[in-house]
């Protein structure tokens, strides 16, 4: 077995964020369902494009303290729903060595073993750095063609590269690369023209970009239907000044490249939580939570030696516009601030509190990695309380209050009222009873 197959978690690489003292028992544990994660099963599991999020629970769920007990039962939650890796009918795997087979393979997840076997021996003969700065970051057709797709389905990829490279896992990162391979690529419609747009645009702070998105109209625009699309060809029709408003958010890679990153962090937190629509209850936007779940990744990518300046803050600048994309994407709510300083937890607790609560929650991964994602947040972004409020909209306890709102929100909800989809549309708010009346 190549060595980029193998997962090898140790209390050296337990991610940049996790509780102290991690059980030894919980890391052999992860260990065999990680493993068993990556030699079996396929990154989709159905047809319409639905990921495989069995690493993503577990890993999270392991730096949040989960026990080796606890980390099987949400292996076995997941584990029955999910499809083979290997074709169903033999074949000789694609020789993706040839950048035509490369990219006429592309967007095909019949291909995702193929990719995988790939940067397997990719990443073995040149390393992880190298392998992931030729892939998406160089000038190459491959490169143009991938890094977009990093961004698709609401950040998924990049979630999942993320996860690799957080917890230096070679195998998770090559499942991240070769579920970027096989993605769509719609979303390159409008990141290509913010990048094109940005040349002639000055930079402006993510939250006016937010503002000027909700003033201008455009999450009302036609295209986005009701709000709940999962798929990303809505993007195809997105109105020209989407791409203009987002192509102002800006990071100089000479200048404030950590303070861009807590930027992203914050705002992605309170247009998430702020965007509320009372009198019904409190619930988080299902899309917009992926925002947030995909930020703690982009702090921690700022301390990866072998990525420049540049490619990171070209990776943050991308990743900040997806942002922006995807607020406008989901209705473009109202967003007030009100709603998570004034918020009162059902069940009034600490982090370590509320780490408790989701490990013993059945959950999918989402609400364990967004609560994962606000407790970093919240240490990442502490140097810059107090400096510029507007730009970093959440301090102090709000990163805590956002957590209690999202874990009060979802138990004993059915699947999918777990979430409001689409918060900026009356009508998504509509299956949800009014506060006090659950």
């Amino acid at each position: 077995m190549p060595r980029s197959a193998i997962v090898e978690l140790s209390a050296r690489n337990a991610g940049f964020y996790h509780v102290p003292n991690i059980d030894e028992e919980a890391t052999r544990k992860a260990n065999e369902l990680l493993q068993a994660n990556h030699d079996r099963f396929h990154i989709f599991f159905n047809d319409r494009g639905f990921h495989n999020h069995t690493a993503h629970y577990l890993l999270s769920a392991y730096a949040l303290g989960a026990t080796a007990e606890e980390l099987q039962r949400m292996n076995d939650s997941q584990v029955t729903m999910q499809v083979p890796r290997q074709p169903q009918v033999d074949r000789i795997p694609k020789d993706l060595s040839d950048p035509t087979t490369f990219i006429e393979c592309m967007s095909k997840p019949e291909f995702f073993h193929d990719y995988v076997l790939f940067f397997e021996a990719e990443v073995d003969k040149k390393g992880v750095g190298p392998v992931v700065r030729e892939y998406l970051l160089s000038d190459t057709p491959i490169a143009k063609e991938m890094l977009p797709r990093l961004y698709a389905s609401f950040l998924h990829p990049l979630i999942h590269l993320g996860f690799g490279l957080e917890f230096d896992q070679p195998a998770i990162t090559v499942e991240g690369l070769a579920q970027t391979a096989v993605h769509q690529n719609e979303v390159a419609s409008v990141l290509l023209a913010a990048a094109e747009q940005s040349t002639t645009t000055p930079s402006r702070p993510m939250l006016d970009l937010i503002h000027e998105v909700h003033r201008s109209g455009i999450g009302q625009h036609p295209c986005w239907g009701n709000g709940a699309t999962i798929p990303d060809s809505p993007l195809l029709a997105a109105p020209a000044e989407l791409a203009a408003i987002a192509g102002a958010w800006q990071v100089d890679p000479d200048d404030e490249l950590e303070a861009k990153t807590a930027e992203m962090v914050s705002v992605c937190a309170y247009f998430t939580a702020a965007a509320q629509r009372p009198p019904k209850k409190v619930k988080l936007d299902f899309f917009f939570m992926h925002n947030v779940n995909c930020s703690i990744f982009m702090s921690a990518m700022l301390a990866l030696p072998w990525l420049r300046r540049e490619e990171k803050a070209r990776l943050l600048e991308w990743k900040g516009r997806c942002d922006i994309i995807a607020y406008a994407n989901r209705g473009a709510p109202a967003l007030d601030v009100k709603e998570i300083v004034g918020y009162v937890p059902k069940v009034p607790g600490g982090w370590m509190d509320i780490f408790r609560r989701v490990n013993d929650f059945d959950d999918d991964s989402h609400l364990t990695k967004l609560v994962r994602a606000l407790a970093a947040g919240e240490r990442f972004c502490k140097p810059y309380e107090g400096v510029d409020d507007a730009r970093f909209p959440v301090r102090g306890d709000m990163y805590l209050k956002i957590a209690h709102m999202a874990v009060d929100a979802v138990p004993g909800e059915t699947y999918f009222n777990r979430w409001v989809r689409g918060a900026g549309f009356p009508s998504q708010w509509e299956p949800f009873p009014n506060r006090g009346e659950e």
